[in-house]
Order: structure tokens, then C-alpha cells, then sequence
């Protein structure tokens, strides 16, 4: 049997199209956003989730969020919701994984358990406030942004739902880490910067490097020079940050190592 984090094919597949269709969209932060965030509560089986920004953000000191975009809400549960998170005791109980986001000065991606033992959080004076606003398991992305602040993600599911797997948290933190340049793509005061993205060929190409295809392989399938497959290839390595096929497949099944 799979570990509870090891990744399906058919999450690898969702993966590569959702970062595929999200880099070839016109560049439309919001838009581009929204489509990932509606792609991966669909993969998860999220009920309700926030993107926002918060330029304060210091394990210790009561966390500042502005959410740009949100999924999911009503008025009243967004009005609750906003209680629960402006709790004091919400931020304390968020510390760690603030304090790793610091270490590492890289996305952290955690479900709850991870951020606080259940114990802790259902015994915490701001545990009302969330149970009024219907929300029990939840999945939290921080993503930094030089000079700015933090990018914060969150998935949410009601009260009384199953808790997020491993598997589920690792899915949210492989999609989010690899656009750095939409955490950062108008956000408020924030400038937009081009986002990057891989012309139709590369996706297709991309699509079977993840399959395990060989250089060899592509070339006969697309009917293209194998000097022409490997200009391709150097693109995408060059575009996900990465040398080889292998590591390009690791980086889609595994993480980037800090989930």
C-alpha cells in the first residue's frame, strides 16, 4: 500500500495540466489565481479557501491578512471566518509554521495537525469562533515575497469533515510553490511582474516528460528532430529550475523538499 503522502499518476497528470493551463492563460493574476485555487479545491475536496497577502507576519506578534481573493464564502461565514482568524489565539497557534517560513525563507505547507497538535486547538479559547464559521480541517500555504510579505493560502473544510491526508497537503504545496510569480502579481502596492509562460509545444513535451517518456520516444510521437525535442527539454528544465528528467519528476511527485 502507498504512503498517506506518496502522490498518484493522477495527481502527477492534474499537477503538470494545472500548471500548464495556468502559465499559458493571459496574464490576469485574479483570473490566474482563481482557476488554480477552484482547480486544486476540486482535487482536495475543499469547501471554502482564501489567497491574501500579509505584510506583517512575525512568529509572536498577532498576524496582519489581507485576502484578495476568496472561494466558497457567504457574507456571514467570511464575517466569522474573519473573527476566528483575527482571534489572538489564532496567531499564536500559527507560530511554528511561521517561524519555519523564516528559517527556510521558502513556502511552508502544512495541514493542521502540523501547525498544531488537535488537542491544542480544540481546547483554545478561539476554537468557538472557528466551529461558528463551520471550518475543522484546514491545509495553510506561506509563500514569501522579497520586500513585501507573505503570501497566505488557505483550504478549508467544515467542521465535522475528514481531516486533510498528507498526500492532499503535499498536491497544494507542488502546485503553489511553482508560481512563485503569481504570489507576487497584483497583490496590493505590490508591482506585477510578467508571468512566465511555456508555449504549447513545451506544455505537450512537459506532459510527457512527466509520463516517464524518453527524448527518443517524443521525437517519433510529435515528429520532430531529436535536436529540436532537446531545445525543448532545455527550456522546461530551465523554466522549473531543474537538470534532468528525473529531477523534474521528483519535483512533481515529491516536493521540493520543504512540504
Amino acid at each position: 500500500m502507498d504512503s498517506p503522502s506518496a502522490l498518484l499518476e493522477e495527481d502527477v497528470r492534474n499537477i503538470v495540466r494545472i500548471l500548464g493551463e495556468v502559465s499559458a492563460m493571459k496574464p490576469s493574476p485574479d483570473a490566474q489565481r482563481a482557476f488554480i485555487m477552484n482547480q486544486l479545491a476540486e482535487m482536495l475536496g475543499t469547501d471554502t479557501w482564501v489567497w491574501g497577502v500579509s505584510p506583517h507576519l512575525v512568529p509572536g506578534s498577532q498576524p496582519v491578512y489581507l485576502f484578495h481573493q476568496t472561494g466558497g464564502f457567504d457574507e456571514t461565514r467570511m464575517t466569522r471566518y474573519l473573527q476566528a482568524v483575527d482571534h489572538p489565539d489564532s496567531g499564536f497557534m500559527t507560530s511554528s509554521i511561521i517561524e519555519s517560513m523564516t528559517e527556510t525563507g521558502k513556502q511552508v505547507t502544512r495541514d493542521r495537525e502540523g501547525i498544531i497538535p488537535s488537542e491544542r486547538f480544540l481546547a483554545s479559547p478561539a476554537a468557538p469562533l472557528w466551529r461558528a464559521a463551520n471550518i475543522g480541517p484546514l491545509v495553510l500555504a506561506l509563500h514569501p515575497i522579497p520586500e513585501y510579505g507573505v503570501s497566505v493560502i488557505g483550504f478549508y473544510r467544515p467542521v465535522d469533515a475528514p481531516a486533510y491526508t498528507e498526500r492532499e497537503a503535499l498536491i497544494a504545496h507542488i502546485v503553489l510553490s511553482e508560481v512563485p510569480w503569481l504570489h507576487e502579481a497584483g497583490l496590493p502596492h505590490l508591482a506585477a511582474r510578467p508571468a512566465p509562460s511555456l508555449p504549447p509545444r513545451c506544455r505537450v513535451i512537459l506532459n510527457q516528460l512527466a509520463r516517464g517518456c524518453s527524448r527518443q520516444s517524443i521525437a517519433e510521437d510529435l515528429g520532430l528532430s531529436i535536436q529540436t525535442v532537446h531545445g525543448y527539454i532545455r527550456r522546461i528544465f530551465k523554466h522549473f529550475g531543474v537538470h534532468s528528467q528525473a529531477e523534474l519528476i521528483a519535483r512533481f511527485t515529491h516536493g521540493d523538499g520543504l512540504h
